[in-house]
């Protein structure tokens, strides 16, 4: 793996979801482990003069304890100079692919830690916005609770996300959390 690629792995890889206060809300972390990026896949290509590399077959990225599988995943790069190519030095050997864009995964999108899981059929982190969308039978699982959709979207600056469905109304498969009562809290008793 190239070093540039790193940032745009470890940024997509982190997106988890947190189910709780019976209402689904996904909170995304910071990156603060300084575990290596571990990136596996049955090829890996190198488009220098699109400024991008993609990961493809059984695409598994492992950072600590966190997971991101995926059939295939692709890193685009900004272009340090607009409509200019080159094969001068630099990673992939391209001098003019800068700082990590977008990252796109697709088929089977799994992010899995020991307290959560998110699937989903394509996921998108984009740099600028800091945002990163799942789409496509979204189900998202903490514990029991389970949130699905259609798409989740989250800002991971601000951790808010939303959950949408394309179904509206009733008797549609519309956006559904089913969230379980915590067993380890102790029920809060007013006192007159």
């Amino acid at each position: 793996m190239n070093r540039w690629m790193a940032p745009a792995v470890i940024a997509l890889s982190l997106a988890g979801t947190s189910l709780s206060g019976g209402v689904a809300l996904a909170q995304v972390g910071s990156n603060s482990s300084s575990a290596p990026v571990d990136i596996s896949a049955d090829e890996q290509e190198v488009i220098t003069s699109q400024c991008k590399t993609i990961f493809r077959g059984s695409v598994e990225v492992l950072q600590d304890k966190s997971r991101m599988r995926a059939a295939t995943m692709t890193v685009f790069n900004r272009r340090k100079t607009p409509g200019k190519t080159s094969t001068g030095p630099g990673p992939g050997g391209n001098a003019d692919c800068g700082d990590v864009d977008h990252v796109v995964a697709d088929g089977n999108v799994f992010y899995v830690t020991p307290e959560q899981t998110v699937r989903g059929d394509h996921a998108v982190y984009d740099y600028a916005t800091d945002t990163i969308v799942v789409t496509g039978d979204v189900v998202a699982v903490q514990g029991q609770d389970v949130a699905r959709g259609d798409r989740m979207t989250i800002k991971t600056k601000t951790n808010d996300v939303k959950m949408e469905s394309n179904a509206t109304g009733r008797g549609k498969t519309r956006v559904r959390a089913v969230i379980y009562p915590d067993q380890n809290k102790k029920p809060v008793v007013a006192k007159p």
